[in-house]
């Protein structure tokens, strides 16, 4: 009798779990609010494209007299990057026993950790765009400087990127280890090494003006090199097309006395703009 439908033992506990669960992700969105993003749920079709439209220099804009026709039309160009989203499941067998045994906020417990799970899923996709930037700062086995964090800002702000919304997503020793971003900004004594003013405005809890994530998520071994392969970069050089966050669904198992809990994610990381984002490579062994 497998694969019978949820018997009315649990009622509704489905709705509850995917419910808890779709609010547990969007509290927590992490990295996900750092990029550009589609939410395509509900809507037809699985790709959709990114418009991208190159910049409009000065010399674009004419000066001319009142009442004087402008002759001189400017193009504008509009390329766009597609992204078709991909299912990420996780299935979970429940007992009957263990529900029925449950001391605990058994909805909640399933809903945390179907939640982490695609969190870290959609964060992994993300981060794993780190390295298809053509621009790398510090490389293979090097130490992190300040000089590669102004770096970063001097090649986003090269290519026009908008340096109100950069951000950077580096692994926990880059941003912790003794070589990385505290390192730089405390002495050995914990005592910072900035100046008072440059800390009462902000810049040690947000860095040289930008957002700092740390990703669990990042290789910290990249090529067996001791090497962490975090980045920096503005919040238009990556997009994300979602069609739901998180759903979730139920397999009855009669002979088996349970149910099998599977949820799935649907989304797409792309890199939309090359040169505004740099790929952070740096040593943190």
């Amino acid at each position: 009798m497998a694969n019978e439908t949820l018997t009315a033992q649990i009622p509704g506990i489905i709705e509850d779990i995917q419910a808890e669960a779709l609010l547990i992700m969007q509290d927590t969105a992490g990295v996900l609010d750092l990029v550009r993003v589609r939410d395509t749920e509900g809507e037809a079709g699985k790709t959709v494209d990114f418009p991208i439209y190159g910049q409009v220099a000065s010399s674009a804009v004419a000066i001319v007299a009142e009442g004087t026709d402008v002759s001189t039309n400017h193009q504008i160009t509009n390329t766009a990057t597609s992204a078709t989203v991909t299912e990420n499941v996780i299935m979970s067998f429940i007992s009957d026993l263990s529900l029925m045994s449950s001391n605990r906020d058994f909805i909640g417990d399933v809903a945390q950790l179907f939640a982490s799970g695609m969190k870290a899923k959609l964060e992994d996709a993300i981060v794993g765009l780190a390295a298809t930037f053509s621009q790398t700062l510090a490389g293979a086995a090097a130490t992190m400087t300040l000089a590669d964090w102004y770096t970063a800002i001097s090649n986003i702000k090269a290519a026009n990127g908008d340096l109100m919304q950069v951000n950077a997503i580096i692994s926990p020793k880059q941003y912790w280890g003794a070589k990385g971003l505290r390192a730089l900004l405390v002495d050995g004594s914990g005592a910072a090494t900035l100046s008072d003013e440059f800390q009462t405005k902000g810049f040690v809890s947000n860095p040289f003006g930008m957002k700092v994530a740390v990703s669990n998520e990042i290789n910290e071994d990249v090529a067996s090199g001791g090497d962490a392969a975090g980045m920096i970069f503005t919040k238009g050089a990556i997009g994300v097309h979602l069609k739901g966050l998180i759903g979730v669904a139920e397999e009855r198992d009669e002979s088996a006395r349970g149910f099998q809990l599977v949820g799935v994610g649907r989304w797409k990381a792309v890199e939309l703009v090359d040169l505004w984002g740099n790929y952070f490579l740096s040593d943190v062994a």
